[in-house]
């Protein structure tokens, strides 16, 4: 059990975190924060996810053990290249540690009264997804999709609902997230249910707040002052959020595990965060802004993941942003690269429609 839980924390936290080194290095010196690092690190793993699953769910969907392979080799990869750049830089410059602290300003007693206010809040939201449990209808689907892949090796090939064999649901089939949560219980030993409903929201509602924290840092030009109250809003707007079963807090709340609740959280705020980001760098050399352009692309491969409706939501997200900012900055260039992070949506729609 103590193995299973260590294999768990390295790959939900250790995992990301070294992955996210590759990405961050595109950034600038300053803006390589821990939060942003496992944010990206986190995103990178869902999409290298993505891209191996979806080839083996249409090609042979009666083989989850290969993915499951094909997928643990590249993630080793992709942490011991982020161990790698990480050893590197701690030679060549030190502890990064030492350098992140001495970086943070000190905060007034009004302040981290507002931050403990805050902090307080996001683990009432932890604490209450695992204590209230709630089962949604589309379990039945989505959950129940996890568990007959990792008991029967399958991808999409049994409907849930009877047990019956079936052919490959496209809808379904080119949104892997389902299949994620089995490869997680897999490496394991969990039960999909459980890590659904008392493990995942224990990491997807802080990976919520952190890419929170990053855009407000953005919003509010950088003013730690506001940034704790800004927290606390978010929060407040979460917990009292669920005037409706449509609401995304509710979707946050009562269907963390569900591919469209991250797409209407987690996926949808990463791209506005990097959007934000783009446009704040954009006056900065090429280099420091590349690695907002590389995530962007990868963040819509994790879209893709998540629904299919990211295909139009996504883009058309993009798309408006894109044109706003194009007509500020008085440049069409702006718009034609952020068509270009859209290509991963384009391609995932063009396999809707004609597979």
């Amino acid at each position: 059990m103590i193995f299973d839980i260590l294999k768990l924390i390295f790959i939900l936290i250790i995992v990301p975190l070294l992955t996210g080194i590759m990405p961050a290095k595109l950034l600038e010196r300053e803006k390589r924060r821990i939060s942003a690092i496992y944010i990206m690190g986190f995103l990178c793993q869902l999409a290298l996810f993505q891209l191996v699953a979806i080839p083996a769910i249409l090609i042979n969907p009666y083989d989850f053990h290969k993915v499951v392979i094909i997928y643990t080799v590249l993630m080793v990869i992709c942490s011991v290249a982020g161990a790698t750049l990480l050893f590197i830089k701690i030679k060549k410059d030190g502890n990064p540690a030492k350098e992140i602290i001495r970086s943070h300003r000190p905060l007034s007693a009004e302040n981290g009264f507002f931050w403990i206010l805050a902090l307080g809040l996001i683990i009432f939201q932890a604490v209450m997804f695992v204590v209230m449990q709630s089962f949604d209808g589309d379990d039945a689907y989505y959950v129940v999709q996890s568990l007959l892949t990792y008991e029967t090796n399958t991808m999409y090939s049994i409907k849930p609902y009877t047990g019956l064999t079936t052919s490959i649901d496209v809808r379904h089939a080119l949104a892997a997230m389902p299949m994620w949560i089995a490869y997680v219980a897999r490496m394991t030993n969990i039960h999909p249910t459980i890590l659904a409903h008392s493990i995942i929201g224990l990491i997807l509602i802080p990976i919520l707040y952190m890419l929170y924290y990053r855009c407000g840092y953005l919003i509010l030009k950088k003013d730690y002052r506001r940034l704790p109250v800004f927290m606390i809003f978010v929060s407040i707007m979460y917990i009292f959020g669920g005037v409706s079963i449509y609401t995304p807090a509710t979707f946050m709340i009562t269907r963390t595990w569900q591919g469209k609740a991250m797409l209407a959280n987690i996926i949808i705020l990463a791209i506005m965060w990097l959007l934000l980001s783009i446009y704040e760098t954009e006056n900065i050399e090429k280099e420091a802004r590349l690695g907002y352009w590389v995530m962007l692309f990868i963040t819509n491969i994790c879209a893709a993941m998540c629904s299919t409706a990211s295909v139009f939501l996504a883009a058309m997200l993009i798309g408006f942003c894109g044109l706003i900012m194009s007509i500020y900055k008085k440049d069409i260039q702006i718009g034609l690269r952020l068509m270009v992070t859209c290509l991963p949506l384009v391609a995932y729609g063009a396999m809707y429609m004609l597979w």
